[in-house]
């Protein structure tokens, strides 16, 4: 009986091993050791490759964070020195300087004001641009010849502007309606007053003209946003006189566009006060009924922070007739940071006129003679006269809560 019990333990030690237990391991040096051994480098790889990869996604991340968070900044500045306008612009007064408040008066011509070494701010009066919407024919005939659109394409752009905007459907002789807008697959006119300067795009004649700009960007960087900065949809009437830039200036009937340097210089360093003081500039009768001295309601500001790859722009209104709100904000837009660098001298005749090479060097133009000899026929002197700060915008918080210049 003991033995058969020995016997029976003893078959039971000597059970064979079953299969995918430690005896049936790969022995060292086997083909299947080697694959083993290669599967388990290429998994350590993969892994380092995949976390190399998502600490760069990881570093991606922080930075552009780190980035968002400067803009942010950056843009709590600018809306800062926005409201401080806004409020400037509710509570101060208009006259021929610009916006006066304070006893300080900021010009609304467009010129920039630096209001720290990181912060520059632009006020540009609407009156001081083409009006889109109360459109003056001749004056945009002028401009587009000034810029060189030859004669008989004028008529094609001003018809198709005004037949874009007017409530009909009847198509004037070189204009466009809904018809043409199918043929050109483009979304009908709309029928009403423009709502921005960037509509101009979408019309039928417009396109061509904005074609031949977008051909000179590659030159000229942000010659499109500068061509449409001309334009403007507030609806007033005229032209102000100070606050008008100068290739405004130049399409004026009566304005010697010889003159028109010399006359920026006299209105930065002092605005005109009566239209009389205009006459050393020009070279024929002016429309006294069509130019103002004093700026509209509307007020373009334009905000250029450092560390912002854009402009921010606002578009103000002065509702003084309203005591509860006597300054409203439109609309706030960001807009290209090349929209204010400057280009070549005559830069939109240079880009539509194909015959002139865009590469050379600017040309000087020419002096033409008054027609009154009592004045002098010979450019002032440019000598540039540097803007103070009002000082009311002279102080700007800054991002660590310390005041700027």
């Amino acid at each position: 009986m003991a033995d058969s019990n020995h016997n029976a333990i003893r078959c039971r030690t000597h059970v064979p091993v079953a299969s995918g237990t430690l005896a049936a391991q790969p022995r060292l040096g086997s083909p299947q050791a080697g694959f083993v051994l290669v599967a388990t480098l290429v998994a350590i790889a993969v892994i380092a490759l995949g976390a190399a990869y998502f600490a760069g996604q990881v570093d991606s991340l922080r930075n552009n964070a780190r980035q968002m968070a400067s803009w942010a900044e950056a843009e709590r500045e600018a809306f800062s020195v926005r409201e401080t306008l806004m409020f400037a612009a509710a509570a101060g007064l208009r006259d021929e300087g610009g916006l006066n408040y304070a006893n300080s008066v900021l010009a609304t011509d467009g010129r920039p004001y630096r209001i720290s070494e990181t912060l520059k701010i632009f006020v540009q009066d609407e009156r001081g641009l083409i009006g889109i919407n109360t459109l003056d024919e001749r004056l945009l005939a002028r401009f587009l010849t000034s810029i060189g659109v030859p004669a008989d394409q004028q008529p094609r752009l001003i018809d198709t502007l005004l037949d874009y905007m007017d409530p009909d459907d009847l198509r004037r002789l070189n204009g466009a309606e809904a018809a043409e807008y199918r043929r050109a697959n483009l979304p009908p006119p709309t029928n009403d007053f423009l709502r921005t300067r960037e509509q101009l795009r979408d019309l039928v004649a417009w396109r061509d003209l904005f074609g031949k700009l977008a051909e000179a960007e590659a030159v000229s960087p942000g010659i499109q946003t500068r061509f449409l900065d001309l334009f403007s949809t507030a609806r007033h009437f005229g032209l102000n006189l100070n606050s008008a830039s100068g290739q405004v200036l130049a399409m004026v009937q009566g304005i010697d566009p010889a003159r028109v340097p010399a006359l920026l210089d006299q209105r930065k360093a002092r605005a005109f006060t009566s239209l009389a003081q205009l006459a050393p500039y020009t070279n024929g009768p002016i429309d006294e009924e069509y130019l103002g001295l004093i700026g509209a309601y509307d007020l373009r500001v334009t905000v250029q922070k450092e560390g912002l790859p854009f402009l921010l722009e606002c578009q103000l209104t002065i509702t003084a007739a309203d005591a509860d709100r006597p300054a409203r904000l439109k609309e706030c837009t960001r807009r290209p940071a090349t929209a204010t660098s400057s280009g070549l001298a005559d830069e939109f005749r240079r880009a539509l006129a194909p015959e002139i090479n865009l590469r050379s060097t600017p040309e000087t133009v020419p002096i033409r003679p008054s027609n009154f000899a009592n004045r002098n026929d010979l450019p002032d002197a440019r000598q540039p006269v540097e803007s103070a700060i009002p000082s009311w915008l002279a102080v700007a918080p800054s991002p660590a809560g310390t005041s700027g210049r």
